[in-house]
């Protein structure tokens, strides 16, 4: 299925005509009348403006350079497609578009496995609900200290910042290849209870995830993805990932997080009498020090760029707690479906099992994905979040090195056993070429044959004119 919408050259040149006529109208009376009626017009400074003849013509079609430049760049693009749409098979979808207009489009309403290109809408959903400034505190409550020492428990209180890290664990690694680069830094946060003039505890350090609910996996995800580093649990008080120094990941967040701030205050010379566990904070007690995320814009550019699963789950929870007051993955994904149809996006066919992608229960359509990368700009804060071609670090860091494509094509990848994703934006001059690829099933183990071919399309929308050579020249004599 392909359409192509666009102003044809007769459009255009009637619209010029009519101001054109007008205008010569307008000159035969106002010529008649000068005849009749000399005007005495007061002196004036400054530069005098002669007549210059224009080396275009009043009603030459250049005088509209962007939407030629535009229209000029989708017939490029939709001829350059060819190649492109017809690889894709009849478990797979794809779609191009300029400028939002949908140009091209193959099995556009298929249900498919989105993989992590679910991220896409769970950022866009998430920038919607939570707004680009908001940032997540984590705080340690508890009784004021007298001397230095707090009687009875303190509460290390998860806000649902997804980064609160050491600093080991932003070091590249054999086992983690992209580490967070927007991190809060968890010693800094045990440096500010020692900073509050914190020396002893003489009570538990108990870790509180209530902010979110006890479900630390989705159910779409199997045992192998719990097992690897990519399916760490969720909660709302999580350092390191969960994950140890030798590379083992708790099955508590809450706990594991708690134990691990425990060390950090040990080791800054602070007594913990009682150990630590788990609870729920009572209301009422003293901020004793807390710690604050980047702002959402950044931490959703952690979450695309390098394909955070652990900062998507948290986010639908997230969501989920914004709308309905529970910090829940069934509400969160609720409140996205139901977001995506304020805003005229197809959900027909749409099944949500988790924010990361990693279930293969989960289902979309091209159009769905579409929709919302034509909803938003390849400038706002999930288009600029997206991984850039051949950018270090990131999920595009060893794709798109060709000139032209480097630094430039910015998309989310989305990997699982046949299933094989890209769908982001392309700017070319001054238009957007929004794009999605979808391959499930045997296509998607040779896919880097179609993202050869979406390239090819890619470069000949960057080849095609640009207003500036579409637009009049200048002037003569």
């Amino acid at each position: 299925m392909s359409r192509r919408i666009g102003p044809s050259f007769a459009l255009l040149w009637a619209m010029a005509s009519v101001p054109a006529i007008g205008l010569g109208a307008l000159f035969v009376v106002a010529d008649s009348k000068a005849e009749a009626d000399p005007v005495t017009t007061a002196p004036t400074t400054g530069t005098v403006l002669l007549p210059q003849t224009m080396a275009t013509p009043l009603l030459s079609v250049r005088r509209t350079p962007t939407v030629l430049a535009t229209d000029e760049r989708a017939d490029t693009v939709l001829a350059a497609a060819g190649p492109l749409m017809g690889a894709i098979d009849g478990s797979s979808c794809a779609a191009i578009g300029v400028a939002d207009q949908l140009l091209t489009t193959v099995n556009p309403e298929l249900t498919v496995i989105p993989a992590s290109n679910l991220k896409l809408i769970v950022a866009a959903v998430a920038l919607d609900v939570l707004g680009p400034t908001a940032t997540f505190t984590t705080q340690f409550v508890g009784a004021a200290p007298v001397g230095g020492v707090v009687t009875g428990d303190v509460y290390l209180v998860g806000g649902g910042d997804p980064v609160l890290s050491q600093q080991w664990y932003t070091q590249v690694s054999p086992t983690r290849k992209r580490p967070p680069f927007n991190v809060t830094s968890a010693e800094a946060l045990a440096d500010a209870l020692v900073a509050a003039g914190v020396t002893s505890i003489t009570g538990r350090l108990i870790g509180d995830g209530s902010r979110y609910d006890a479900e630390t996996y989705p159910p779409g995800w199997s045992a192998d993805i719990r097992a690897d580093t990519d399916g760490v649990p969720v909660g709302a008080l999580v350092i390191d990932d969960s994950t140890s120094t030798a590379g083992a990941i708790s099955a508590d967040p809450v706990a594991a997080a708690a134990s691990t701030m425990a060390s950090l205050l040990q080791a800054r010379g602070v007594s913990i009498g009682g150990g630590t566990g788990t609870g729920t904070a009572a209301q009422g007690l003293a901020v004793l020090a807390s710690a604050q995320s980047a702002p959402l814009s950044e931490l959703l550019h952690e979450m695309l760029a390098t394909s955070d699963n652990l900062t998507a789950e948290m986010m639908v929870k997230e969501i989920g707690r914004a709308v309905s007051a529970s910090g829940t993955r069934t509400a969160g994904l609720a409140a996205i479906v139901q977001r995506l149809g304020t805003w005229g996006v197809p959900t027909t066919g749409i099944q949500l099992t988790d924010g990361s992608g990693l279930s293969r229960d989960n289902r979309l359509t091209c159009s769905t994905l579409m929709a919302v990368l034509m909803r938003g700009t390849a400038t706002d804060p999930v288009g600029a979040g997206l991984a850039r071609g051949a950018q270090p670090g990131s999920t595009l860091a060893d794709y798109f090195a060709k000139d032209g494509l480097a630094g430039v094509i910015q998309a989310k990848t989305g990997s699982l056993s046949q299933v094989k994703s890209l769908g982001g934006y392309f700017v070319a001059g001054t238009d957007e070429v929004q794009f999605v690829v979808i391959l499930n099933g045997s296509s998607a183990v040779s896919f880097t044959g179609v993202w050869e071919q979406l390239s090819s399309t890619l470069l000949a929308a960057a080849a095609s004119p640009n207003a500036d050579r579409l637009a009049p020249v200048a002037p003569v004599g």
